[in-house]
């Protein structure tokens, strides 16, 4: 921390004030469509971090010092203007669908907005400025129609687990979009080394138009990530910003058994507790809750970062530093996050430029991995603790076992519960404690460019991008197995299990060259011409080490040359590389600002493919009619935009495994104390390109100046060549292997919506409303099948139906008579046997189909607040908790704890009860079965994001000479409705155990300006 403070303070120095004379300028803001007064438009002076907002009536007032020469006019809806400062002042603003306003899509100097033709959205900085969250991505959900991001796990360091756009397009390909990072390729490594703070917008990129110039790598979309800049001329400005807040547990509508109700659970089921324990439960009230006690109810969080941003007229700059740390909710579990990033521009002459980005990140994690996956006397699960919170038994201790400075074990409380009640004390808080992995990841994205503008319309542009991790894991173990009471009494009633200790290392990098030369010309103002060329290469490898040794004599010393065991298996060693290699080209056509064409075309070679398979063409056309520009529709005020796109074209997918077509060795067992080698898989040297054909059609609307926007649009998405798992026969002596088979297809509708509610000098609201609807469906599979259940797992594909259905045997209740459970056949008959043959598509999935998300952005003066929500509808998954804890024979046999609703089990003929009878029709102990009662309903509406900001008045600024001062609360995850009875609905599988879910947080900060 005191080098952090250190290089901030260094930051502040770089910034210097310097006092100057003052004038007072007067002047009128207007729309250029109906020459109304524009209320609520900014005027900023060039230069300087100074504003003001225009009234009512579009006037505005400001004082600037003398040496400010141009002022800056924006308002929501328009285009912004940059113009001479003059004494009274007649600005007069065009609507936003002449924006010239440059987003970047692809390769090149960028596109104007009013002349993209492809599916695009654009989430500004406002939406990652105060996230609590250390992953951006996070932020993302419910922002764009489409992009679907899902976390299975809100573990500090956690990244989120699906991020998909406009559905799957594969069913064992990657589903992953591509992201692009400041124009260079890098991996969802990106998600915790790159502060939110640091990003100025991000641009998803949907539809086949606008991502096909990326060719082999866009099949699943294109993120597209841009990172802040300074501005040239702009003097210094400095930002620090400190916030703190907590993370908080959600809490699960499953209510678990507590003492009393445990003890009389037991009576019912005829398995009843021994008298002692019921008189120390009694004497004591014990009834610990092991929810509290292994899992905190809140956790710390807190950053501080720090950034420095200006330019001179050759050169612009932007710098940051930032610190986030975090604890997690159990023990020996959180992260800290260490980031620098600078961006530096420098116009050598009028003709040759050159710039440099890089991020650098650092990052520890600390995660627990408990000590024990078997679940008989309550033991806590393998990195499931809150599992092990509804298994453990109400009247068990959580014993706290420690060592004193000479070794020797300092005993808690309970002594004498344990002692007469005969229970050995498995101490399962102390064993939550030790086992732990500890990761530490250094990052570095840098980015060099050179580029030169010969005449105007040409730039030549080269580029050279490094990605790269260094990742090292260590697991520590300690033995269990042998357990002292604390009268002294040695109980041995585990599984005896040595102390371990385990190293991984891996290091990942990518080097990305790209050249590009670019032309934009103009002939007799009525056509615009924008070509563009390219080439690129992508090298990447990857290098991993891994030992782990057994047998650590010294609980306190985990080095791994202190174990007694090594064999060849506890030690791996991985190497791959791939290469991609592309050429590209582009063109932009636009006819009167009214007809637009966009023809991209990409040609990509992977080295993951055989020769003779390893190149591949993409393509993509698109038109774009802007109606709204016809003469015809002139005199229609009230239609501000409206816009026609459609488009057609191809991107590919290779996300297999670098040598998927070759045949592979793994190290063997050993052979007379030898070391040996075994092919560990079988190669395909017919693999191919998996390709994606997409079609889409959209329009563009606005009402009113753009204060009500309308962006639809209708895809259709086909993967062809399929690159998936097949079954191998088994005299080739493997089970399955890659090809190219089958085909899916995605159909489904984006719509987003935008409404400027209110707007005067001191107020505005807005809202907006997306959603996206997407179908998907298996065409075919292989070898002429139309079904295929994926052995071990449960999946099952099949011809015409969603490949993410979920199939289960029907459940039918509990007979009365006998307390057994029923089921339906396929054929609908009732039965008492259960059998997986029986299972049927129950038309459920868990993968939604409606997805979206809606917010409101509101400001009154300096005070801001803005809210937004993410849904999900008709989405399903089996609670396997659920199926777990009511289960009376598990509780039973297994000795642990379960769900309330156990009270409830069979006991006699006539009982009317979901609970069945604890015996089978044979007198055995009978399990519940994975069947359909399971499958539970996780649709779900959240409040994700609630972000409420004050800046203190500008008056008070000027007296403290500083720029600005704002306060901010955020709020993540707040609130959440569903009938899903787990804790978290956002899990994205089709079985869902009780993991450690996302967390409530809480955040309070301020950012000073200066």
């Amino acid at each position: 921390m005191k080098k952090l403070f250190l290089l901030l303070a260094v930051i502040v120095s770089m910034a210097v004030a310097a006092q100057a004379q003052t004038r007072t300028i007067h002047g009128t803001v207007h729309s250029a469509v109906d020459d109304e007064p524009l209320v609520g438009a900014s005027v900023q002076p060039v230069g300087t971090n100074d504003g003001t907002l225009t009234d009512i009536d579009g006037n505005f007032t400001i004082r600037i010092a003398a040496s400010v020469k141009e002022i800056k006019v924006s308002y929501i809806g328009m285009n912004p203007a940059t113009l001479p400062v003059s004494d009274n002042m007649r600005i007069v603003l065009k609507p936003s669908n002449t924006f010239d306003d440059v987003i970047v899509t692809g390769y090149g100097t960028g596109k104007k907005i009013g002349s993209v033709v492809g599916a695009v959205n654009i989430v500004d900085d406002q939406v990652f400025e105060d996230t609590p969250s250390s992953n951006f991505v996070d932020a993302l959900q419910g922002q764009v129609p489409g992009l679907n991001i899902f976390s299975n796990s809100g573990e500090p360091g956690e990244v989120p687990s699906s991020v998909r756009i406009r559905g799957v397009n594969s069913l064992s390909a990657s589903t992953t979009p591509l992201y692009v990072l400041d124009g260079a390729p890098v991996t969802s490594a990106v998600f915790t080394s790159l502060s939110p703070s640091d990003i100025a917008n991000i641009t998803v990129l949907k539809d086949a138009a606008s991502t096909a110039i990326y060719g082999s790598r866009a099949a699943n979309g294109v993120i597209v990530i841009t990172t802040k800049k300074g501005q040239y001329g702009d003097k210094a400005t400095v930002s620090v910003k400190a916030s703190v807040g907590f993370s908080q547990r959600a809490d699960s509508k499953i209510k678990i058994m507590d003492s009393q109700q445990f003890i009389q659970f037991r009576d019912l089921v005829q398995a009843p507790v021994s008298q002692e324990i019921r008189d120390l439960v009694n004497r004591y009230n014990i009834n610990t809750n092991w929810m509290d006690e292994l899992v905190k109810n809140s956790a710390l969080m807190y950053s501080l970062e720090g950034r420095v941003q200006g330019g001179t007229d050759k050169l612009r700059y932007y710098l940051s530093v930032g610190h986030y740390d975090q604890d997690g909710l159990i023990q020996s579990s959180g992260m800290r996050r260490e980031t620098l990033r600078a961006n530096i521009d420098s116009k050598i002459n009028k003709w040759f430029s050159i710039g440099f980005s890089g991020n650098l990140g650092y990052e520890k994690t600390e995660s627990n991995t408990a000590a024990s996956s078997d679940s008989d006397n309550g033991a806590i699960y393998a990195n499931n603790p809150f599992l092990s919170a509804y298994n453990l038994l109400p009247f068990d201790a959580p014993y706290y076992y420690s060592f004193d400075e000479n070794g020797n074990i300092i005993y808690g409380d309970h002594a004498e519960y344990l002692h007469y009640s005969g229970q050995s004390n498995p101490n399962d808080f102390n064993r939550l404690a030790w086992p732990h992995t500890n990761r530490n990841t250094v990052s570095a994205m840098l980015n060099l460019y050179e580029q030169i503008q010969p005449i105007k319309g040409l730039t030549i542009r080269a580029q050279q991008a490094l990605s790269a991790f260094d990742y090292r894991s260590s697991n520590h173990r300690p033995a269990y197995g042998t357990w002292v009471t604390p009268m002294g009494d040695t109980v041995n009633d585990w599984t005896d299990t040595p102390a371990s200790a385990s190293e991984s290392f891996q290091r990942w990098y990518q080097w990305t060259y790209t050249n590009t030369i670019e032309y934009k010309f103009n002939i007799a103002d009525k056509h615009d011409f924008s070509v563009l060329a390219g080439q690129e290469s992508v090298i990447s490898k990857n290098n991993s080490f891994g030992v782990s040794t057994v047998g650590q004599p010294n609980a306190n010393q985990w080095l791994l040359n202190q174990g007694t065991t090594v064999t060849m298996s506890d030690v791996s060693y991985g190497l791959t590389e791939s290469t991609i290699n592309s050429y590209f080209f582009n063109l932009n056509y636009g006819f009167d600002n009214r007809y637009f064409l966009d023809a991209s075309f990409r040609r990509d070679g992977s080295s993951k493919f055989a020769p003779g398979h390893r190149w591949a063409n993409f393509f993509a056309v698109g038109l774009m009619w802007n109606i709204k520009n016809e003469k015809f529709m002139q005199d229609i005020k009230w239609l501000s935009d409206l816009k026609l796109r459609g488009n057609y074209g191809t991107t590919g997918n290779s996300g297999i495994s670098d040598y998927s077509y070759q045949a592979t060795v793994t190290s063997g067992g050993a052979y007379n104390g030898d070391a040996s080698l075994a092919i560990g898989a079988m190669g395909n040297p017919e693999l191919t390109w998996e390709t994606v054909k997409q079609f889409d059609l959209g329009i563009d609307l606005g009402f009113l100046d753009n204060r009500i926007t309308l962006m639809a649009d209708y895809y259709i998405k086909d993967t062809k060549d399929m690159l998936m798992s097949v079954p191998y026969s088994y005299t080739t002596g493997y089970a399955s292997g890659a090809a190219n088979v089958g085909s899916m297809r995605n159909t489904g509708v984006d719509v987003d919506f935008g409404a400027t509610i209110f707007r005067n000098k001191d107020w505005y609201v807005g809202a907006s409303v997306n959603f996206n609807y997407n179908k998907i469906e298996i065409k075919e599979l292989f070898n002429g099948l139309d079904k295929f259940t994926i052995p071990g797992t449960g999946v099952t594909y099949e011809v015409g139906k969603n490949p993410f259905e979920l199939h289960n045997v029907i459940y039918a209740g509990v007979d009365p008579r006998d307390g057994q459970q029923m089921w339906y056949t396929k054929d609908g008959n009732l039965t008492k046997h259960f059998s997986e043959d029986d299972e049927v598509a129950l038309g459920k999935s868990y993968i939604a189909p409606w997805n979206g998300g809606f917010g409101i952005n509101a400001r009154w003066k300096g005070i801001a607040l803005r809210a937004d929500f993410n849904w999900s509808a008709k989405k399903y998954i089996f609670n396997a908790t659920n199926w777990y804890i009511r289960d009376p024979s598990v509780a039973v046999e297994r000795n642990t704890n379960g769900a309330v609703e156990l009270l409830n089990v069979w006991t006699k003929p006539g009982d009317v009860t979901d609970m069945p009878n604890r015996f089978d029709l044979y007198g055995q102990p009978q399990t519940i079965q994975a069947d359909s009662r399971f499958v539970e309903n996780a649709s779900f509406m959240r409040l994700k994001n609630l972000t409420v900001t004050y800046s203190l008045p500008k008056k008070w600024m000027d007296t403290l000479r500083l720029s600005d001062i704002t306060f901010h609360f955020t709020g993540r995850n707040l609130i959440t409705i569903t009938d899903f009875t787990g804790v978290d609905p956002e899990y994205q599988a089709n079985v869902v155990q009780m993991m450690y879910p996302n967390t409530r947080q809480y955040e309070f900060g301020v950012e000073v300006s200066f």
